[in-house]
């Protein structure tokens, strides 16, 4: 799997396989949209939310942040953690983390027998601790990181139902992995999720038609950062050019290709061969004059995505951002003075050379990056904007 000539045709092939899919799916539901007529425009699904839950007999009792209580399944995975310190500056926080009940996210995606059984076992214990957390204090709100994969469409049917509780999705990779295998009950990713929740956060413009189409009420906004984690440290920028990810998909011919054009980029992640992982990913950051970015999708560099990294590298402060340019991206910051992106290779190598050797320029775009990111990019800002969608935070 190293060896370059097998990469290249590999990733020619996974390149089509990727592309045909996506756009498969994205014109079926693009004709499907204009059959219907249905435009997303954000002011008339917020009154289609708030229409479904007045329906159920639901009153939202507006709070001050702070006193907000979110019943939050998140399970202990990755970087989940991040989502966490935000959501208690929202309010309390009860957390149900399958993870920390003896579960794992591999055993669902299987979906055999065993796994599906799992699955069941673990979505029969979010209703009973729900009511738990509700009886010790009522809860405003529940919110769910999760696909078709782990949490049953059942189960937030349930918690409507018996609760009337207002109940948020958040997925942030639906170009990837918005349909899947099937788990008993609806197939994986959003499709056979969609319809249920309240509200559907995308982090994928594109994809808000889709969730309306499948019955859904979707609400574009896109990932946020830990401003308790990623911040700017007092230690030497000794590192040219960094990349933080695995080695998977195109990245390793992006790498190749700068080090065959002489420029010293130092790597960490799974998979790298020379550098390997970072034990503290804010320190890399702020150790590097230019952290690259590289927006692309699996084995794709022209289908983009906007990633966490998008709002984690410039909310740092550390080094200069240079990340692949995405339309949807572009509406969250100044592109050349918030953060830097490229439309191809040359690109990327033309504003590298530039940016080394105009280091101070670097940093000014770093701390205005910053700024934006303190000023609207927390994942803080995207709590308090769901709950204002939901009637719940208190404006006064």
């Amino acid at each position: 799997m190293r060896d370059p000539a097998f990469q290249k045709i590999w990733g020619a092939f996974r390149r089509w396989q990727l592309h045909r899919d996506y756009e498969s799916r994205r014109e079926y539901y693009a004709h499907r949209a204009q059959e219907k007529g249905i435009v997303y425009r954000e002011d008339e699904v917020i009154t289609a939310i708030r229409d479904r839950l007045r329906g159920r007999g639901y009153q939202p009792t507006p709070r001050r942040l702070g006193n907000i209580h979110t019943f939050a399944f998140v399970p202990d995975l990755s970087w989940h953690r991040h989502l966490l310190p935000d959501l208690r500056a929202v309010g309390p926080v009860t957390v149900f983390d399958y993870v920390a009940l003896g579960f794992d996210l591999e055993e669902f995606v299987k979906a055999d027998r065993v796994g599906l059984t799992r699955r069941q076992a673990m979505n029969a214990m979010v209703l009973p601790a729900l009511r738990a957390a509700h009886a010790r204090q009522p809860v405003d709100w529940v919110f769910v990181y999760a696909n078709g994969v782990e949490i049953s469409a059942n189960t937030i049917r349930q918690i409507t139902d018996e609760l009337g509780i207002p109940t948020v999705n958040m997925c942030l990779d639906d170009k990837n992995s918005w349909t899947g295998p099937w788990m008993g009950d609806h197939r994986a990713g959003q499709i056979g999720i969609a319809p249920v929740f309240d509200l559907s956060w995308t982090s994928a413009r594109v994809a808000c038609e889709w969730y309306m189409i499948e019955g859904g009420r979707p609400v574009y906004l896109p990932e946020g950062f830990d401003a308790s984690a990623y911040r700017p440290l007092q230690v030497e920028q000794d590192i040219p050019v960094s990349f933080i990810g695995g080695a998977y998909g195109y990245r390793p011919t992006i790498i190749r290709y700068l080090m065959r054009h002489g420029v010293p980029i130092q790597t960490f992640g799974e998979g790298w061969a020379v550098t390997g992982w970072a034990d503290d990913i804010v320190k890399i950051i702020n150790r590097s004059l230019i952290n690259l970015g590289m927006g692309g999708i699996g084995y794709s560099e022209s289908l983009t995505n906007v990633k966490g990294r998008d709002f984690e590298i410039p909310g740092t402060g550390g080094g200069v951002y240079l990340t692949s340019f995405n339309p949807d991206l572009a509406l969250h910051f100044v592109i050349g003075q918030e953060i830097l992106c490229y439309c191809n290779r040359d690109e990327m190598l033309e504003m590298i050379r530039y940016y080394q050797a105009h280091p101070d320029e670097a940093r000014e775009i770093a701390r205005c990056g910053r700024e934006r990111c303190l000023r609207e990019h927390r994942w803080l800002h995207r709590y308090c904007h769901l709950l204002q969608v939901l009637g719940i935070l208190d404006h006064s």
